[in-house]
């Protein structure tokens, strides 16, 4: 598969805007996270998979070197799971170009079970033991909030966001 310069240029574009909606996280999970999975969306429909998995690849190595995610800099591990996750949303998206609103909140449940089971299941038990003992609870518990429910939130309102500005920006991409 052939990747242009426009489609390069394109995706280091929405690069940009994720990692500086990721800046925002201090404000609020529920500003940053559907704006990121509004870019990851944005970018497989205007780019092709290959934009939007690049994004949903970077993205969370920029939030690690930012600091964006702090649960993230305590167990590094959580940036592939999140990878991973991104991915998920990604590749359903792709998957379902021609019939997206079952893409988008199949892409939204499946990457927020991804993330919920590998989270609660995976991540915590194994590696919750780099939290200092001080923070370990107050860390764990809001971890297990941010990564389910939240998620599923967070990814179907970045859906309906991407959905939104998509049909006023698609004409610009057929061309």
């Amino acid at each position: 598969m052939k990747i242009t310069v426009k489609q390069l240029t394109q995706t280091a574009v929405l690069l940009a805007l994720c990692i500086a909606f990721q800046t925002l996280k201090s404000i609020s999970v529920y500003i940053t996270g559907p704006l990121v999975n509004a870019i990851l969306i944005l970018a497989t429909w205007a780019v092709g998979l290959p934009g939007g998995l690049a994004i949903a690849l970077l993205s969370p190595v920029a939030a690690f070197f930012l600091g964006a995610t702090p649960v993230m800099n305590l167990i590094p591990v959580m940036m592939p799971v999140v990878m991973v996750g991104n991915s998920i949303l990604v590749l359903f998206v792709n998957g379902f170009k021609e019939r997206q609103i079952p893409g988008l909140l199949l892409g939204s449940v499946c990457k927020a079970g991804f993330l919920w089971l590998t989270v609660w299941y995976a991540v915590l038990p194994l590696f919750a033991g780099n939290i200092p003992e001080a923070k370990r609870s107050a860390m764990t518990a809001m971890v297990r909030v941010q990564f389910s429910l939240t998620q599923l939130i967070t990814a179907l309102l970045g859906s309906l966001v991407a959905w939104l500005v998509w049909q006023r920006v698609r004409p610009v991409f057929r061309k």
